[in-house]
């Protein structure tokens, strides 16, 4: 083996790494953020309810005053998430995808908070 071989072996050894790592939906920038009047249980049991019938693997995880939901986009797998907290009195919504998902996702998102 030579020098080539062993920098391109070396490049898609990096690029596999990369492209497998297991960090969560929420450590990327939100996808969409939205405030509305509704509590943060009726927001988050309105999109788990269209998310429970649309997507795979459904999560919800509930710390102090913040709920997180997370899936699988249902055709392709693609993760996405959610994170409602209260914030000056309104509920705080952000939807997260790890890479495109289908629309009717942050689509069902944004029609939960409408009031």
């Amino acid at each position: 083996m030579n020098l080539a071989h062993i920098a391109v072996i070396a490049v898609a050894c990096v690029a596999l790494v990369a492209c497998t790592r297991k960090d969560s939906v929420f450590s990327l920038a939100p996808n969409y953020t939205g405030r509305t009047v509704q509590t943060v249980s009726d927001v988050a049991g309105c999109i788990a309810e269209r998310w429970r019938t649309s997507a795979r693997h459904l999560r919800e995880v509930h710390t102090n005053d913040a709920v997180r939901l997370e899936a699988q986009s249902l055709f392709h797998g693609v993760p996405i998430g959610v994170r409602l907290r209260t914030h000056d009195g309104d509920t705080l919504v952000e939807y997260f995808q790890r890479r495109v998902a289908d629309p009717i996702y942050r689509a069902m998102v944004k029609e939960c908070t409408r009031s």
